[in-house]
């Protein structure tokens, strides 16, 4: 049976909450990595947050929360400096920070775009730029970057989603040809149809979710789940092999659009 082991590994998953950060950070803390999570500090969401922390403990793993705000990047690196003083190292960086909006072209303000490219690409440059020197330093690392089947498919509801998670594979393709002889490797993931709440509230009824699904030739949608589990494989030393690559996890529906 495959073992993912990450005992004595940090990890920093920017963005992880709810949905798919929520599973990986679950993940992440089950395969023995100390794992700090970052939110907006959302009063609406810390139910959720309490529950995630709690279910982790209770499990036996070891996490920590802390508010952030992802597209400050003084805030940023003065975090992640605050944490390698504390725990001497990061050695797992997970950025999925980022949310999507649909609508049409015309209806995106310069505000809109700027807005969305910040957010979702934005934020992984200044976690990354944070995290690098002690990954360089360590000469290991592993980057995991949470894009979109939007790069393939030109879908996501929005072309400055679309646009900004695009720009992850420019990032992640840079930081191979630099950093991987360092010990740093990076990956994108691109998730396609996952079953969060935001995305259930989008599709808010079971006529327009089945509609959805039946075009997935898995005959179902993805999980957080699905998306923590390769997260946590190509972090563990089972990834040491994998570098550059962009993983989509959409149950087929990208080929079946085709």
């Amino acid at each position: 049976m495959l073992s993912i082991d990450l005992s004595g590994k940090v990890a920093l998953v920017l963005g992880g909450s709810r949905g798919i950060g929520a599973g990986v950070t679950r993940e992440l803390c089950r395969a023995g990595s100390y794992t700090i999570f970052t939110h907006t500090g959302n009063p609406e969401n810390k139910e959720k947050i309490d529950t995630l922390i709690m279910e982790i403990k209770t499990d036996g793993g070891s996490v920590e929360e802390a508010k952030l705000d992802a597209l400050d990047p003084d805030g940023t690196d003065e975090f992640v400096k605050n944490v390698i003083s504390r725990l001497k190292k990061i050695d797992i960086l997970v950025c999925n920070a980022g949310r999507n909006a649909a609508r049409p072209v015309e209806d995106i303000t310069t505000e809109d775009w700027k807005k969305f490219i910040d957010l979702n690409l934005s934020s992984a440059f200044y976690g990354i730029k944070a995290v690098l020197p002690c990954m360089v330093e360590k000469n290991h690392g592993r980057i995991l970057l949470i894009g979109s089947s939007a790069v393939f498919d030109g879908g996501g509801g929005a072309i400055d989603y679309a646009a900004a998670k695009a720009g992850l594979t420019g990032i992640m393709k840079y930081l191979c040809r630099i950093y991987t002889k360092k010990g740093i490797n990076t990956n994108v993931i691109h998730p396609c149809v996952i079953a969060t709440d935001l995305v259930r509230e989008r599709y808010n009824s079971e006529e327009l979710w089945q509609k959805l699904v039946s075009r997935i030739p898995v005959g179902r949608a993805g999980t957080p789940k699905d998306i923590a589990g390769i997260v946590a494989y190509l972090a563990s030393s089972w990834g040491d092999y994998i570098c550059g690559q962009e993983i989509l996890l959409d149950g087929g529906r990208t080929m079946f659009n085709k």
